[in-house]
């Protein structure tokens, strides 16, 4: 019996007997055609082949790992294109997993466990997308432009051990990728992700970089006062006699399964609406999804989520008919506290959903605040067709793939044309062009310009009727282009008073206070976030490391931001997280592993086209409301031997301007300029009270702020960004030709001279 090890491809379409049962002949005839010009075609150009065909799916061999993934996403991105615009029934949407595991050879045949896995994998994977196996991520790494977003360990049929399952993000690695937001959205996966927004700036003009969380699950963890354990958070939390409850995902018992994401709404629906009730504790809904899919008892459940109860039910809709059942479950006991079922037509899916709360806070005995749903009173709507359009709008953009986020668009902007008031799907689109902003294929087919100017657009109407995902992203924009620290602040506290259950408002309000200079505040409401969802993300040990290093406690930033998954989809976070750990091991003096850390950044940093870390590159990426924090990182990378300035700019040059100077020569004046090496005319003008606005060419600014830190001076564009620059005289320069003054970014550089 011979054996190998292959890279084993399976792949099936999705629905394959509904389609053919609503057009056999036309199913099979696209799909032999797809699997002529595209499967068999690009298997082969990636040095594979086919071994077996099983009417809907087929199986593939690779002697590659790396040539498996990537025909794998190259045959998604072509089918992504081919079915764009299509109605569902002429679709042809792929499942494709991929597994690198030993094979019984058997003449052109293959067998063995290696082949099962793959075609366990395929299941696991998304309608148009890829899953692996950790062998495989393992074995890639970071050799291929994807990432690879932890599913955890799952329990298949027929492989007696959990399979470490990851779904491939295919844009791992364009300019900017994270999201998050499992990528980005604002209550479901925003995080994660951290997000990073790339925004054009010119003189003040180049690039400025901006995160947003993203939420995935990883190791269970909670806050402490010293370094941040990985423990089970049900062991630590602080005394809280509330009662405790998760709502775990709706099963979906409709006819028609792709109902699906009516269950996943309705579910995350009760656990915003029960975490209103006074006196009940509930969890996120980022924490019970985690256990979708999953084989894990209830007693477990509440287990590792610190619940005492637990909340069940199904959703099934057919036509205009509606039924919604539900039950309450003591975890400890694992007796029934109340079950009950809720028939209804469509239209009065929200008087169901206030049904089922009313009863859940009666069972516990709790008191409801009568007469205030979410649904009426934080930027909800009560049309059921725009609450269906805006679920649909959700379900596909938690798959987080360009085609998908282009249709959820479509979703919301239906959803506002049947209620132009529904608050929350306008700050959701707001979300979607705010994740845009500098990617390399965003789906959305539009400049960043229009990008930009759509995400303000959306953000002005969401603010009429204001959400906790509207509060999450303004808190975002105020601190980063603003610097309006207390307003984010207090727009994050309604957030969190809207929706208590929400990890990400939480989240947010850590970085918020981090970055205002209360980094221990931060530390607090870290915890929080992970009480209603305790799973650790990357961006959340970004979090945690970033908030010690503003106490001063080095060695325990640097162990929480070893922890950030070098694997994982969320570039800005680790960029940010890998500036922090190196000023970190700067300031412990850790030279080896600072070469380390180092070595592990640079390849991101070219993934954004930037050149080599600089203090004044990280000064720009990092806005700190006060000058010592800024101090502090810029101490610790200087140690770390991380230069100041680029160019090869010497620091302590006598030409430098100091920050006193750059105010003198700067602040109520005008100056003329031009780029170098373009050439390209320019000039700015600053206002006394540090008002800013530049031109280059045929560009104009709209009206910034500027002001100095240290011996650099920083501007900001509420619509566009963030920048720091130093500023040296010209030895060589006269008034004549506007050079007097050399003007350095971290990417850019001018000459000037100040009228």
């Amino acid at each position: 019996m011979d054996r190998k090890l292959a890279a084993i491809l399976a792949a099936d379409v999705v629905g394959y007997s509904s389609l053919m049962e609503r057009d056999e002949k036309g199913t099979f005839a696209r799909l032999k055609r797809h699997r002529i010009e595209v499967f068999e075609p690009t298997i082969k150009r990636h040095h594979g082949r086919v071994f077996k065909r099983m009417g809907d799916g087929l199986l593939a061999e690779f002697g590659s790992v790396a040539d498996a993934v990537e025909s794998a996403v190259a045959v998604q991105e072509e089918m992504a294109r081919r079915n764009d615009g299509l109605p569902q029934p002429e679709r042809i949407d792929l499942r494709i997993g991929v597994n690198l595991g030993d094979v019984i050879v058997e003449g052109k045949d293959l067998h063995g466990e290696g082949i099962n896995i793959a075609a366990r994998l395929e299941q696991l994977a998304d309608r148009g997308g890829v899953c692996v196996s950790g062998k495989v991520a393992k074995e890639v790494g970071n050799k291929l432009a994807f990432a690879f977003e932890p599913m955890g360990e799952q329990k298949v049929k027929n492989i007696a051990e959990p399979i470490a399952a990851y779904r491939v993000r295919f844009i791992g690695a364009p300019a900017r990728n994270d999201i998050s937001p499992q990528a980005a959205h604002s209550r479901g996966k925003l995080q994660t992700v951290s997000a990073a927004v790339l925004v054009l700036l010119l003189f003040a003009g180049g690039a400025t970089y901006w995160f947003k969380p993203w939420t995935t699950a990883s190791n269970k963890a909670v806050m402490t006062e010293a370094v941040v354990p990985d423990t089970n958070p049900a062991d630590s939390k602080s005394a809280d006699a509330r009662p405790s409850l998760a709502v775990l995902p709706f099963a979906n018992l409709s006819d028609d399964k792709e109902q699906g994401y009516l269950a996943d709404g309705i579910s995350e629906d009760l656990t915003t609406e029960l975490a209103r009730v006074p006196g009940l504790f509930v969890v996120s809904r980022i924490a019970a999804f985690n256990y979708k899919g999953k084989d894990a008892s209830l007693s477990q459940i509440a287990k590792e989520l610190g619940v005492r109860y637990v909340l069940e039910g199904s959703i099934r809709r057919a036509g205009d008919d509606m039924r919604i059942n539900a039950q309450l479950i003591d975890a400890q006991s694992g007796g029934h506290v109340w079950a009950e079922r809720f028939d209804g037509a469509w239209g009065e899916v929200f008087t169901l959903q206030d049904k089922v709360v009313a009863s859940v806070a009666d069972a516990l005995k709790l008191r409801l605040v009568t007469g205030q749903r979410m649904a009426n009173i934080a930027g909800g709507t009560t049309n059921p067709a725009a609450y269906d359009a805006y679920l649909k709008g959700l379900e596909l953009e938690y798959r987080d793939t360009p085609w998908d986020t282009a249709k959820a668009v479509t979703q919301y902007e239906q959803a506002i044309a049947l209620d132009p008031n529904f608050g929350t799907a306008i700050a959701q689109l707001a979300w979607v062009y705010n994740n845009a902003n500098g990617r390399r294929e965003s789906g959305l087919h539009l400049s960043q310009e229009e990008i930009n100017a759509r995400l303000y657009k959306y953000l002005e109407a969401a603010a009429k009727n204001p959400s906790p995902n509207y509060y999450q992203i303004r808190a975002d924009l105020l601190i980063s282009r603003e610097r309006k620290y207390d307003e984010a602040i207090e727009g994050l506290e309604k957030a969190i008073a809207l929706d208590p259950s929400d990890p990400v408002s939480y989240a947010a309000m850590s970085q918020a206070l981090t970055l205002s200079g209360r980094a221990a505040d931060g530390l607090a409401y870290l915890e929080a976030a992970m009480r209603v969802d305790p799973t650790w993300t990357g961006w959340r040990r970004y979090l945690a490391g970033l908030a010690y290093f503003g106490t001063g406690r080095f060695a325990d930033a640097a162990e929480s931001l070893e922890k950030i998954d070098p694997s994982s989809s969320e570039t800005w976070t680790k960029i940010n997280g890998l500036e922090i750990l190196i000023a970190a091991y700067g300031h412990l003096g850790s030279k080896n592993k600072i070469a380390t850390a180092r070595e592990r950044l640079q390849p991101l940093l070219n993934r954004i086209n930037s050149d080599r870390l600089t203090g004044l590159m990280a000064q720009a990426h990092f806005p700190f409301r006060n000058w010592n924090d800024t101090q502090r990182l810029l101490d610790g990378l200087s140690k770390a031997g991380v230069p100041e300035l680029p160019f090869g700019l010497d620091g302590k040059s006598k030409d430098r301007l100091s920050g006193t100077e750059i105010a003198k020569i700067t602040f109520g004046h005008e100056t003329i300029s031009h780029e170098i090496p373009s050439g390209r005319p320019s000039s700015s003008k600053t206002e006394l009270d540090g008002t800013f606005t530049a031109k280059i060419g045929d560009w104009e600014s709209g009206k910034g702020k500027a002001w100095v830190e240290g011996d650099s001076m920083c501007f900001s564009f509420p619509k566009e960004g963030r920048t720091c620059a130093v500023i040296f005289r010209n030895p060589k320069g006269t008034r004549e030709r506007a050079n007097e003054y050399l003007f350095f970014q971290p990417w850019n550089r001018f000459e000037f001279s100040v009228l």
